[in-house]
């Protein structure tokens, strides 16, 4: 084809007389040189955007893993922070009520002790935006979401290591001097799961006495109570706020992937 429009343009040239004819001619191969090269160049969007689509899909089933993952995540720990909640809250109630027994103040210690740690996973969404290909993601609303995603999962983060810390380095040496943590072994539930996984019997220690009225009216014991309970309340709502964007996102790459 490009030898037979040389072939007309040598033939052109040689005749002087044929110059407009010539001219018109070369108008035209210009236009087709540039209509080749639009039609090169569309073909080649066309491929980009067909790999890009691919990698999206690839990219989208990622990022529903990731995501189930944390609102399974973030939802235990909304119910570890509710259940916290509500036994400081009946230890309160039994202070102002002063009801001292024993057994029910042993079943309640537990949450007492007790602490959660989030652990989020963020592989696929992490890798999207460190290697500054989020605009393969098409939706809108998703990429903002994403971007905004690590501010999110940190904050939850932070406040669970806040709780965990407290928990770890001031209510449980506090406990150990007022309280015998022996007396809370059968009150640990992953006890059970063991014993039923591994079909072994564990044995626990045995139940030792202590002043359950003189733990209660003290006002540092008090003190970690209402913090537990603070800590308890402002991560469960940490966990919402998780939760919901969580099921916003994972809506999102639903309507993607269909």
């Amino acid at each position: 084809m490009i030898k037979f429009f040389r072939n007309i343009r040598k033939s052109l040239i040689l005749e002087k007389s044929n110059n407009s004819k010539y001219i018109k001619y070369a108008i035209g191969e210009i236009v087709l040189v540039v209509i080749g090269i639009l039609i090169a160049l569309q073909i080649n969007n066309w491929n980009i955007d067909r790999i890009d689509r691919k990698n999206e899909d690839m990219i989208l089933l990622d990022l529903k893993v990731e995501f189930l993952e944390n609102l399974k995540d973030a939802e235990r720990i909304l119910i570890g922070n509710q259940e916290i909640y509500s036994a400081m809250s009946e230890i309160q109630n039994n202070i102002a009520q002063e009801n001292y027994e024993q057994h029910e103040l042993d079943s309640l210690m537990y949450y007492v002790f007790d602490w959660f740690d989030y652990t989020p996973k963020p592989g696929a969404s992490n890798n999207l935006i460190n290697s500054g290909n989020l605009n393969i993601i098409q939706n809108k609303e998703l990429r903002k979401l994403l971007t905004l995603w690590s501010g999110v999962d940190a904050e939850l983060d932070d406040d669970e290591a806040v709780a965990i810390n407290y928990s770890h380095n001031i209510i449980v040496p506090f406990i150990a001097e007022h309280f015998p943590i022996s007396n809370l072994e059968k009150f640990d539930g992953s006890v059970d799961y063991y014993q039923r996984v591994q079909g072994k019997k564990f044995s626990y220690s045995e139940k030792l006495p202590y002043d359950s009225q003189a733990l209660l009216i003290n006002k540092t014991f008090q003190s970690h109570i209402a913090v537990k309970k603070i800590h308890a309340y402002h991560n469960a709502m940490e966990c919402i706020t998780v939760i919901d964007t969580c099921r916003l996102i994972l809506d999102l790459i639903e309507d993607e992937i269909n």
